[in-house]
């Protein structure tokens, strides 16, 4: 279980420059109605417990079977946006997981993280590796919150490999994102309600300089041709006339530090990566700036396993995906997933730190917006 003291029980714009060592995210919980949203988020996390079991803890009434194990997420709505492609795309690859189709709340009033969230465990039957067990997340757009709730599956399912998702252009590659940066974007989350108070801020204030940018960890080019060969086998696949090539447009390795990469999908990534990466070290998530008396203004979060040598990647893909080329695009997940297992079980190429050397899209490119 995911270790969160002080408790009992248990897609990202410009800044210029790194945000201040006193200063981590902290959102701006002033108002009123921002306090009420950060409260609810906050009791989200520490009461949240875990879908996703690792088979030796799952059931004694289950014959004890070592499949691989991934963790696949995806966003869900947006403010006003009901549908997110990734949160969808996630669902069509898991048939165990719903897709939360929620509204926004009225004017004035709080945005509930609980019904944004979605867990599934299930099974994939994979061409190269076989069965995979998945464990599939569609996640709150919410600063920190997502972090959070991956890291306790994390800590509870063990996975074999991470994959994290979200949009960006209309139509455009699939990124894959070869890093990620210790910074985040002062603008409103899905609630509508919560930002950072400070352009540029840590997302982790306790992170070296070393750690600003943060490689993320993949069998790189396995994991490209599984991808680009799933694309081209899909391309063609037709929602109302248009094929899949005319939205996702092949696939880009995505450099970074990339100003345009500090919103949620970047608050994930690096959080996610470098608890991951740090076993027993304990950081400070989802801070207030005005708390009040009697209640929390915070939550320290440590992983008590080391996932250093997981692989991991955040995967941006287009935010037209809709109908009938969410299959294609989940076809195009399904290869992913299995390119970088394949390569674990079967000795192929070693997952190494994303280096900017493959960049397609160069760090600080114009454009490159991420959501």
């Amino acid at each position: 279980m995911l270790v969160i003291l002080g408790w009992l029980g248990v897609g990202c714009g410009p800044a210029d420059q790194h945000g201040s060592d006193e200063q981590n995210v902290t959102v701006d919980t002033e108002s009123e109605l921002a306090w009420a949203q950060y409260l609810a988020n906050l009791e989200y996390a520490q009461s949240y417990q875990p879908t996703c079991l690792r088979p030796s803890v799952a059931s004694d009434d289950e014959p004890q079977v070592e499949r691989p194990r991934v963790l696949v997420t995806g966003f869900g709505r947006f403010q006003s946006n009901r549908q997110n492609a990734t949160g969808e795309v996630v669902s069509a690859l898991l048939d165990e997981l719903t897709y939360p189709l929620t509204d926004p709340p009225a004017y004035g009033q709080i945005d509930p993280p609980a019904p944004q969230t979605a867990v599934a465990l299930g099974r994939v039957e994979l061409p190269k590796v076989g069965e995979v067990d998945v464990c599939a997340m569609v996640l709150p757009v919410f600063w920190d919150l997502a972090a959070v709730l991956v890291l306790a599956e994390i800590e509870a399912f063990a996975p074999d490999f991470v994959l994290l998702n979200g949009i960006a252009g209309w139509r455009q590659p699939l990124w894959l994102e070869l890093g990620s940066i210790n910074r985040a974007r002062a603008l409103e989350d899905g609630s509508d309600v919560l930002m950072p108070i400070e352009e540029g801020a840590p997302l982790i204030a306790t992170a070296s300089e070393d750690d600003y940018a943060r490689p993320l960890l993949l069998s790189w080019h396995t994991v490209r041709a599984a991808v680009d060969g799933a694309i081209e086998a899909h391309g063609q696949d037709e929602r109302d006339g248009t094929p899949l090539s005319d939205i996702l447009q092949g696939a880009r390795f995505a450099g970074y530090p990339r100003s345009s990469n500090t919103y949620l999908c970047n608050n994930t990534a690096y959080t996610v990566g470098y608890l991951m990466d740090h076993p027993g070290d304990t950081v400070r998530l989802l801070e207030a700036s005005h708390p009040r008396e009697g209640f929390d203004d915070g939550l320290d979060v440590v992983l008590s396993e080391d996932h250093s040598g997981t692989p991991r990647v955040f995967v941006h893909w287009p935010s037209n995906l809709e109908g009938e080329h969410l299959g294609a695009a989940a076809a195009v997940m399904r290869a992913l997933i299995d390119g970088q297992l394949d390569a674990l079980v079967n000795d192929g190429e070693l997952p190494t730190p994303g280096d900017n050397d493959i960049a397609e899209l160069q760090p600080d490119a114009p454009g490159g917006d991420t959501y």
